[in-house]
């Protein structure tokens, strides 16, 4: 992630210690040395051994949350703002959606089948040949899908 350039009247870069950084963006300083460790938010200077960031590493880190609030992995996150092109993003973006259309799909297949549960007549799972046929198809190595489809 390029960082901005941040600077005080002086000229000189305007840096902050690792624990405001952390005290800014909420998040823990092992999780910052984590950061750094993947490349993802680097200090850009030391004093007497400790990590000084620039001020936008406030915002990168915010890039990083955002990110991972929306489902990506520290590694894909890491590619992410390793600087690539247009093309790189797109594909990554691309990729990560078609992942969380998967997700949603099981999911609105896991809803269907504890709604299922909630009102169906045999009272029970265990009592309800439905539920049997999903377990029958699952043990036959039909995904969760394909057993509830065809129990249905």
């Amino acid at each position: 992630m390029p960082l901005a350039k941040d600077t005080r009247e002086s000229g000189r870069p305007n840096l902050i210690s690792i624990g405001e950084l952390a005290e800014r963006t909420g998040l823990a300083t092992t999780a910052l040395r984590y950061y750094d460790d993947l490349g993802l938010v680097r200090p850009v200077a030391r004093a007497s051994g400790q990590r000084r960031y620039a001020e936008s590493a406030i915002r990168d880190v915010g890039v990083i949350i955002f990110l991972r609030e929306v489902g990506f992995s520290l590694a894909e996150i890491g590619s992410l703002v390793a600087g690539g092109d247009r093309r790189a993003w797109q594909e990554i973006l691309d990729h990560k959606l078609r992942e969380l259309d998967e997700q949603q799909h099981r999911l609105n297949v896991a809803r269907t089948a504890l709604e299922h549960g909630r009102r169906c007549p045999a009272g029970e799972p265990v009592r309800c040949s439905r539920f049997w046929s999903i377990i029958d198809g699952q043990m036959r190595g039909l995904s969760l899908e394909e057993s509830h489809d065809r129990a249905h």
